[in-house]
């Protein structure tokens, strides 16, 4: 399990985010925030309304104080690199996933740290080192952001290349992304079985509500539909890798795995799977627009 989550699982985020710059130009980066209100609105949904409706599905669950602790660390850890692959497969606009997820990872390097530290005094009443999780923090942001950077830096060297095999490139990415997120998956689950039956409804649930969440805030702030798409997986779909590492640095448990992590491994393993259905449903959807406006 070490071997994937230190070095699979980067590895293949570091691949598919090189191939998402690359096909991501500056133009597009300054087009998606000539348009404020679709960021402001994602971004204002992400870093307040997430936090304050998993805390009412909290009050709501009641679930054990280690594994709430767990699932507020998770919504406190905003959308990262498979919000901007979903984003991407299902038709939403690229430039503004990545625009966001940038903004609310560095944002997040001052705000995970001390509302991190608040939840665990909440929850157990217990204190936690804020400098350790910012620290963490920022190594994650940058495996989601430097790729990014060195992807469209590739496109303005070799803006043809990238035409030409820019979509080749992210389609090979994208399959070695998901063979590998594949069998996290399946050591997941011979790992975290007894977390799969105890905790899967739970995050299924909160991940449905969280997707809600997304598709409303996108309809009422009146956005045009690529727009919507990528509201929806950018407020609907967390950062598990965060998660696991935040948790993780915060269990002060001797043995077995972080018991605080344990809620961001079971979303993580969780979403790339039931998402499949809903990401070409949307993608379907996003076509059919495209094809009706042509």
């Amino acid at each position: 399990m070490e071997a994937i989550f230190d070095i699979a699982i980067p590895a293949a985020v570091c691949i598919i985010m090189v191939s998402i710059g690359f096909g991501v130009t500056r133009d597009d980066i300054l087009g998606a925030l000539a348009v404020p209100k679709a960021f402001w609105i994602g971004v204002t949904a992400q870093l307040m309304l997430v936090p304050v409706f998993v805390i009412l599905f909290l009050i709501l669950l009641q679930p054990e104080r280690e594994i709430a602790l767990g699932m507020m660390i998770l919504a406190l850890c905003p959308g990262g690199a498979l919000s901007n692959i979903l984003t991407k497969v299902s038709g939403g606009n690229v430039a503004l996933s990545v625009s966001m997820t940038a903004f609310t990872n560095l944002l997040a390097v001052a705000t995970l740290p001390t509302l991190s530290a608040l939840a665990a005094n909440f929850f157990l009443g217990a204190d936690v080192n804020a400098s350790e999780i910012r620290a963490i923090t920022v190594q994650v942001a940058l495996i989601g952001t430097v790729p990014v950077i060195l992807g469209m830096g590739l496109r303005c060297i070799a803006p043809s290349l990238a035409e030409r095999h820019g979509a080749a490139f992210f389609s090979w990415s994208l399959i070695v992304f998901v063979l590998i997120m594949a069998w996290s998956i399946m050591e997941s689950i011979v790992v975290f079985h007894a977390a799969m039956v105890g905790l899967g409804w739970q995050l299924l649930t909160l991940l449905c509500v969280l997707l809600a969440l997304g598709v409303a805030v996108g309809r009422l702030g009146g956005l045009d539909l690529p727009h919507r798409i990528t509201l929806i997986f950018e407020i609907g779909v967390q950062n598990s890798a965060l998660g696991i590492a935040v948790g993780a640095m915060m269990w002060r448990g001797t043995s077995g795995f972080p018991i605080y992590a344990t809620p961001a491994a079971v979303y993580g393993s969780l979403t790339l799977l039931l998402l499949l259905p809903f990401v070409a449903l949307v993608s379907r959807l996003s076509k059919t627009a495209v094809t009706a406006r042509n």
